[in-house]
């Protein structure tokens, strides 16, 4: 029984602790120019350059804007945070604070959540505003854009392991992979128009899965993925993503 309460009590000071990083992040560096460059204008630039003048439905646009700014916004700001505060040595005391390491990675990703979720208010707020919006499944859409935003942030922290003080040494190598990823998941180019090989990788990409569960959630029709097998890929891939990135991050500490 001692060794249960001892547990709990444990895992409520490691939440506790990882909550205060995250609300620290929000507050910090949520108005910092990387963080609304990449997190906020770039999605919508890439969003308005590729749908402008084609003829598209707002059904077709809308699932599109809301998977595109949860991709980057939640993929941000891990990046922007982590080198900053290697730079100012702030990242190097939580390392040798007594916490688990696990407990900053979890911190550093829920500022990364949710910036996710605020920022994709502003589509969710110009489709209800401007065209009537509906939300045919609101459980399969709050699930998707919430297991995206936790993904992606875990995508972020996972490339923010890379031992720089230099925010761009992370974004260069991260955008080399976050494009990419719009054209083979349905972003830009439908997955039907892929070549086989095309298809088969969108099915590993995680924002395919985002852009068929916001699709299914909004009633529209979707890539033929079960949802039940979106949501399983969701989840398997940001486990991927936090152990990759406690294992680079131990290593670092390891060195360091």
């Amino acid at each position: 029984m001692e060794d249960r309460d001892g547990l709990l009590n444990r895992i409520r000071k490691e939440a506790s602790r990882a909550w205060a990083i995250g609300w620290k992040d929000i507050r910090v560096y949520y108005l910092s120019p990387p963080t609304l460059m990449f997190g906020v204008m770039f999605p919508f630039a890439l969003f308005f350059t590729f749908t402008v003048g084609r003829n598209l439905n707002i059904t077709q646009m809308l699932p599109v804007l809301f998977s595109q700014t949860v991709f980057w916004a939640s993929s941000t700001v891990g990046p922007v945070v982590i080198p900053l505060e290697r730079r100012m040595k702030t990242f190097d005391r939580y390392l040798s604070a007594p916490m688990s390491l696990l407990s900053v990675i979890i911190g550093k990703s829920l500022a990364g959540i949710a910036f996710g979720l605020m920022v994709s208010i502003v589509p969710l707020a110009i489709g209800f505003l401007f065209f009537s919006l509906q939300i045919a499944d609101i459980l399969l859409f709050s699930t998707g854009i919430l297991l995206s935003c936790v993904t992606f942030a875990a995508m972020g922290i996972m490339f923010a392991s890379v031992p720089t003080e230099n925010v761009g040494n992370i974004m260069m190598p991260m955008n080399f992979i976050r494009i990419p990823l719009l054209f083979i998941s349905g972003i830009f180019i439908p997955i039907e128009s892929l070549p086989i090989a095309g298809q088969i990788l969108s099915l590993i990409s995680p924002l395919t899965h985002t852009l068929v569960l916001v699709r299914l959630g909004m009633g529209v029709q979707s890539f033929p993925i079960p949802p039940a097998a979106s949501v399983l890929a969701l989840i398997l891939t940001s486990l991927i993503f936090f152990v990759i990135s406690k294992q680079f991050h131990e290593i670092n500490k390891r060195r360091e």
